[in-house]
């Protein structure tokens, strides 16, 4: 087997395919919902924001292909010490993205923000954001 062929074969798993589609059309959508909010609803759209978002965009995809290095490291026999992180890091990108995504929605629809599920949302996110620091 070619040594290339471990750097393919986790891609080629149907469910890392779904995963991967699901992280891309997410991060094109909080691309577009982006655009749209900060042009239509809060008129204040800086080119230098959506540089930074793009960049961020970029980076999540060089980490989703860091993740698949990971595991084409493990496929061709290294051991590591853990396993496979190709799924993971592409399903957690994505969570990332569709929270991303709630709160262009909540400040495009006012009335989001008030509902109880989205202060239960923000209130954990805000509380990872504190431990984090």
């Amino acid at each position: 087997m070619p040594p290339y062929h471990y750097f393919i074969q986790p891609v080629m798993n149907p469910q890392a395919q779904v995963a991967i589609m699901a992280l891309m059309v997410l991060a094109l959508m909080d691309v577009l919902f982006g655009v749209l909010n900060a042009w239509f609803f809060q008129h204040d759209f800086s080119s230098h924001e959506f540089r930074q978002g793009l960049i961020r965009k970029l980076s999540n995809f060089g980490v989703v292909i860091a993740a698949d290095v990971v595991d084409a490291m493990l496929l061709g026999g290294l051991d590591l010490g853990f396993q496979p992180v190709l799924m993971t890091v592409t399903v957690s990108l994505s969570l990332m993205e569709l929270v991303s995504l709630m709160e262009i929605f909540a400040e495009m629809h006012p009335e989001i923000s008030e509902s109880l599920w989205w202060q239960m949302l923000a209130h954990s996110k805000d509380s990872l954001n504190k431990e984090g620091e």
